[in-house]
């Protein structure tokens, strides 16, 4: 389980290209040391035997070879077919000398960008080739402390396997730094830089001064400095990769669907004969700055969107090895849970001093935990924001947690704990390596989720609440404690001396008890007068059966095995906010908001949350364009509690005018915050200008909000959900139908029906016609966004719509290998489109980067020169083969995927489609040709049809 509240950590996700040779050199067999699954059998016990390192997962077979490199491997069979294989670094951009300063980062970049086995750009499109997708399964971070590289290829074939684990072994030792690809791929470095520029960045890199002084975290943020990234030579980025590449500082991981002897015998084999360092470098620490007493950081940016307080409490990274350790962790859940939910009652509140707020306790980076409080201030609310923090703690401190708040807190954390143990099996290999990784990194302990379960279940109910009470205190009061406060140019902030003296005055002031009210009704009274099932269809081909409800609802379920105690609902109809006129627009625009305000029936929005505790559950409602729809997720065992909580949702929101008093002033204030964004200003202006200034695609405007009526918006809610006769609902999940239907028919059966039959109404809301170019200078930062979109009238059909599908992942490959790879002038760039089925069809395909302002025209022309081509020239077969091969291997895992068929089964019983051609991919792959795709791109990247919009700095 995560444990980690990484509340700065910045991770810096690169990506590469490359493809192997055919053939790999016969792996060496040297001597390896295994290391026991509980650790060294020499290792002495303590005399507390709560204080000794929990064993190992028995499931989890972690080794050392005798080079000092580090294994793990894991059989674990979700996703099916696949395998993880990760490669764990113990050094980020902390460990770089003043010369490397954003070297670690470009270090991992340039392990996508030529190795040993795979030169140059090779590596990506022989992934692609094996049907592994760039970005999703090929993949890595570097963060201050830490490097890991990610990959995931398909486990049925054995050479697949063989040739990830060699992709590992020349990531470990055998990167080339060839100095023309070092060149090329400095630029995408750079614009990495670049797109990361902001006023939140602007702010980070000042409180990190102040929130880290004294340690390199302060000055070694991940991405660097500019002018390092555009100067380092060569031989300084390949002095970092021999210092800290090295096998002692190194773990391979392995986890997902293969034979766990054999995958153990090929690391062996494979990183064995990895030489280990003769003269190991020393790892250098981050550091925990030290307890002088109460720093603070007060800054401001003219892009700044809001004011932030943030106090946080750093201490030295504490053990979490054993279960002395894990009690004080489950200690730390409670208390932060319980001070969040206490912070939240305090922001409905009409005089709270911020929008939102919450706690946490947990590692900040590695060296370092916090104990952390952050809120959302409101405007000119500042110093009551931060005394409003400091006083909950005091509160917990002199009057203590209620004991009905730490039962709810404890069931809570008990329920969470047993879902986890519950789907062990078929949750995603991703959580498991993440969990690998920070053992590897910091010794947490593994054990697995039904130990973890059973430990968790032994520990909480001995769980007190003195013992709650003083781990506020236990953080080091004032000598540890940093406050930090962000906020935009021209607003007033209080000054440091200020700051100190209100943290003096709370800690003297006089603090009463917190009162925690008990909710006085239940979710529902009783249960609606059910409905039956009238009519009832099968489709075996795909396992899904169709109910017919006698208030009109259909009901669409399919029962899956994929994800053990899992339920996911979706519902839909045609209607949505077409059916009001624009005069009532505003009202309906905002009715799911303003009906999620107040809870349901006679429970608020804060004795629901009360009610429902203990329970996997989520019901939300939404109203679009055209349609109204209802999503749910629940555990199998609390699936007749979101039936209960979907129904009144749809049925009996509640009024709570004082809850709406609350939202309208706070939204009203984001809104005018917003607009210091530069990005906001670029996406609301370059919508307005697309869609000819029309009311309905205008962005929201603060009076607008301001004009809301309470009333009339939960009457447009009303009439919505009021009536369900032309929903469709469908399930998916753990479910079993004889135990499902009962329960479809008395809340879903139970839902109001008055035979309403609408469709999807057109509003006649069409984009500019012809070439239209707009620019628009805002920001400061050396930035530029681009946005491209070819557009225009199509008459769907399926044949076009897989073509489409097929044109988005031929020039995304093409895009990215030449203003990426070439070029050097986007860190990424996106590319796709659709056909919209209703209420009016068109098509739409568009191109999205970053990049630097000087470089737009140039990179502009590079996507409409690409278009061209493909237009003019048949692409090669062997993009067609990866664009092929991803769809076929991307398909066969989503077929185990309880969202991918939730998204599947609703859309297809919206238009009406066969649900079934799902599982003939051949009607895809065969449209993948050379002549399909040049068709496409003549009829789909029309160059007399297009709109281009482009935000540059200001100067």
């Amino acid at each position: 389980m995560k444990r980690a509240l990484s509340l700065v950590l910045l991770s810096l996700v690169a990506c590469g290209g490359g493809t192997p040779k055919s053939t790999a050199p016969a792996p060496a067999k040297p001597d390896v040391a295994a290391e026991p699954a509980a650790g060294p059998a020499a290792s002495p016990q303590p005399a507390d035997p709560d204080a000794a390192p929990l064993p190992l997962w028995s499931s989890l077979k972690k080794g050392k070879l005798s080079n000092g490199l580090t294994y793990y491997v894991l059989k674990h069979g979700k996703p099916e077919k696949r395998a993880l294989l990760w490669l764990a670094v113990n050094a980020g951009s902390v460990q770089e000398d003043d010369d490397q300063r954003g070297l670690a980062h470009f270090v991992e970049h340039m392990a996508f960008n030529g190795t040993k086995r795979f030169p140059e750009n090779q590596l990506v499109k022989y992934l692609e080739s094996i049907g592994m997708r760039f970005g999703a399964d090929l993949n890595a971070h570097t963060s201050w402390d830490e490097t890991v590289y990610k990959l995931e290829v398909p486990s049925d074939n054995p050479d697949f396997i063989a040739k990830g684990l060699d992709v590992l072994r020349d990531w470990a030792g055998d990167v080339t730094f060839d100095p023309k690809e070092v060149e090329k791929e400095r630029g995408v470095v750079k614009e990495e830089w670049r797109l990361g520029r902001g006023a939140g960045m602007r702010l980070f890199d000042k409180h990190a001064q102040v929130q880290f002084k004294g340690t390199r975290y302060a000055n070694r943020i991940t991405i660097g400095l500019p002018e390092i990234l555009d100067k380092a030579p060569r031989d300084t980025l390949y002095r970092y990769y021999k210092d800290w590449y090295r096998p002692d500082m190194m773990a391979v991981i392995a986890v997902g669907d293969f034979d766990p002897a054999q995958m153990e015998s090929e690391i062996k084999a494979r990183f064995g004969d990895l030489p280990a360092a003769t003269k190991p470098r020393p790892r250098v620490d981050g550091g925990v700055p030290a307890a002088e007493g109460t720093r603070v950081s007060i800054e401001t940016d003219r892009e700044a969107t809001n004011t932030t307080v943030t106090i946080q409490n750093l201490v030295a990274h504490r053990p979490e090895a054993s279960k002395r350790d894990y009690r004080r962790l489950l200690a730390e859940q409670l208390y932060s849970q319980i001070l969040s939910d206490r912070l939240r009652s305090i922001s409905r509140r009409p005089d709270a001093p911020f929008i939102g707020a919450g706690a946490g306790i947990g590692e900040v980076v590695l060296d370092a935990d916090g104990f952390s409080r952050f809120a959302n201030v409101k405007q000119g609310k500042t110093e009551d924001a931060l005394r409003a923090l400091l006083t909950e703690v005091v509160r917990v401190e002199k009057h203590g947690i209620t004991q009905s708040e730490l039962d709810r807190a404890r069931t809570n954390t008990i329920r969470e704990y047993e879902q986890l143990a519950d789907t062990e099996a078929t949750r995603d290999s991703r959580g498991f390596v993440e969990e690998i990784t920070r053992n590897f990194f910091e010794n947490e302990f593994i054990i697995g989720s039904k130990r973890e379960k059973d430990l968790a279940l032994e520990i909480l109910p001995t769980l007190t609440l003195a013992e709650l009470n003083k781990l506020g205190t236990s953080f080091g009061g004032a000598d540890g404690r940093v406050v930090l406060i962000s906020g935009p140019d021209g607003k007033p902030l209080p000054s440091k001396d200020r700051v100190l003296a209100i943290v003096d005055e709370v800690s003297k002031a006089n603090v009463e008890a917190w009162e925690d009210k008990a909710p006085t009704t239940a979710l529902m009274d009783k249960a609606p007068k059910a409905g039956k099932v009238t009519k009832e269809a099968k489709i075996d081909k795909i396992g899904v059966t169709e109910w017919t409800l006698s208030n009109g609802v259909r009901v669409i379920v399919k029962p899956t095995d994929f994800e053990q105690d899992n339920v996911s609902i979706t519902g839909f109809s045609p209607g949505g906010e077409a059916t009001v006129s624009d005069k009532d627009y505003a009202n309906a625009r905002w009715a799911d908001d303003v009906a999620d305000l107040g809870g349901v029936g006679e429970l608020d929005t804060e004795d629901l949350g009360k009610v429902l505790a203990g329970k996997q559950v989520r019901v939300s409602t939404g109203i679009g364009e055209t349609t109204e729809n209802v999503d749910a997720s629940a555990s199998v065992k609390d699936l007749e509690t979101a039936f209960q909580l979907l129904y009144m949702r749809m049925t009996s929101p509640r009024k709570d005018p004082e809850a709406f008093g609350v939202w309208k002033t706070n939204f009203v204030e984001q809104l005018s915050n917003a607009l210091r964004s530069p990005e906001f200003r670029y996406a609301r202006e370059s919508q307005m200008a697309l869609y000819k200034n029309h009311p309905r695609r205008k962005p929201p405007e603060p009076d607008q909000v301001g004009k809301v009526d309470q009333d009339k918006a939960l009457a447009f809610f009303k009439s919505r959900f009021g009536d369900a006769s032309d929903f469709t609902f469908v399930i998916v999940g753990a479910v079993k139908l004889d135990t499902l239907k009962p329960l479809v028919e008395t809340y879903l059966g139970g839902l109001p029906g008055k035979n309403r039959h609408e469709k999807e109404k057109d509003l006649k809301i069409r984009k500019v016609a012809g070439i239209v170019k707009k620019t628009f200078k805002l920001g400061t930062e050396p930035k530029a966004s681009v946005q491209l979109d070819f557009h225009g009238n199509e008459k769907w059909t399926r044949e076009k719509d897989r073509d489409m599908f097929i044109l988005g992942q031929v020039l995304s490959i093409k895009l990215r290998e030449d203003m990426r790879e070439d070029k050097g002038g986007v860190y990424g760039v996106g590319a796709g489109g659709r056909i919209t089925r209703s209420p009016f069809q068109e098509r739409s395909f568009s191109v999205r980067f970053g990049c630097d302002p000087q470089r737009v025209d140039e990179l502009v022309k590079a996507v409409l020169d690409n278009a061209e081509k493909l237009k003019k020239e048949e692409v090669d077969a062997s993009v067609l083969e990866r664009v092929k091969q991803t769809f076929l291997r991307s398909r066969e895992t989503e077929l185990r995927q309880n969202r991918f068929w939730l998204g599947w089964l609703a859309n297809a019983y919206r238009y009406g489609d066969d649900p079934t051609i799902v599982l003939d991919t051949q009607q895809v792959t065969e449209r993948m040709t050379p002549a399909n795709v040049k068709a496409a791109a003549n009829a789909y990247l029309d160059a007399k049809q297009y709109f281009q919009s482009v935000m540059l700095p200001e100067k």
